[in-house]
């Protein structure tokens, strides 16, 4: 099974055709289908407000934290991003460095602006899902669980976990959710792209034209159930952008600025 393990930097950096492809095949990880579609507007944001979070910093500011009654540092809809939430995400992140990145102030404060938009991505899909009704069941993540588990002999699961400094309830948890996501993804954006005959044939010949330079693909094979989802998943690489704006527009992510000041350097104080 082609499975992102959660929790690898490497693998939540993984394109986007990686992440539509694997939805046909089976589960992986969004992190890096989010970071490549949507990070540059929602980046440009918290670079924005990380000059605004050093001046409080400084100054000792004693505003209140909008997210103070319930200790979220992340908020969108009905999902919340408790402090010690993203400090276990932070100490993942942390561990897949081949380096010590405090010494690096500013390359630090970067890694947390962009732990914070990938939380805040995921957050907006997690929201949408649950309004949606959209959930995995204990069984079928069992299953993806269990089938997980078969590429990995013996103990090896174990040390990919120690490895990467997460635990197997974390872990679990993370891979629901990223179950969750992609459900949302293929019945709210996939399932809606409209199919025209025209598109089918286009489609199809482009995919017979690769056919004749890879003798191993099949493509010809696939049955025209097969080739529609196919078109629907290429054509939802292409929306999949305005569609994550329109979720954050009825999803507003809110961050207690306050709280995650927290987490970053003083690059002057460096």
């Amino acid at each position: 099974m082609n499975i992102a393990a959660y929790g690898s930097r490497s693998q939540w950096e993984c394109k986007m055709n990686g992440i539509f492809f694997n939805i046909e095949h089976g589960i992986t990880g969004v992190r890096g289908f989010l970071s490549d579609v949507v990070k540059s507007a929602s980046l440009w944001i918290l670079e924005l407000m990380v000059a605004g979070l050093v001046m409080v910093m400084v100054a000792g500011c004693t505003e209140q934290r909008p997210g103070e009654e319930n200790g979220s540092i992340i908020k969108a809809g009905t999902v919340e991003i408790s402090q010690a939430d993203f400090a276990r995400e932070l100490e993942v992140k942390l561990a897949n460095y081949a380096y010590d990145i405090t010494n690096r102030p500013d390359e630090y404060n970067a890694m947390i602006l962009d732990l914070v938009s990938d939380l805040s991505d995921e957050a907006v899909l997690l929201a949408a899902a649950a309004d949606k009704g959209i959930d995995v069941s204990a069984d079928e993540l069992e299953a993806a669980v269990d089938e997980f588990k078969q590429d990995y002999p013996e103990d090896s699961f174990d040390r990919m976990l120690l490895e990467r400094a997460i635990s197997y309830p974390v872990w679990k948890k993370g891979l629901k959710k990223d179950m969750v996501i992609q459900k949302l993804i293929m019945e709210d954006l996939v399932a809606s792209q409209q199919i025209h005959p025209e598109d089918m044939i286009a489609f199809y010949d482009r995919l017979a034209g690769q056919n004749t330079s890879q003798d191993d693909d099949n493509s010809t094979m696939l049955d025209e159930n097969d080739l529609v989802l196919k078109l629907r998943i290429e054509k939802s690489q292409a929306a999949f952008g305005q569609w994550m704006q329109g979720l954050q527009t009825i999803y507003p992510v809110h961050i207690d600025k306050l709280m995650l000041s927290t987490f970053l350097m003083d690059t002057e104080k460096k």
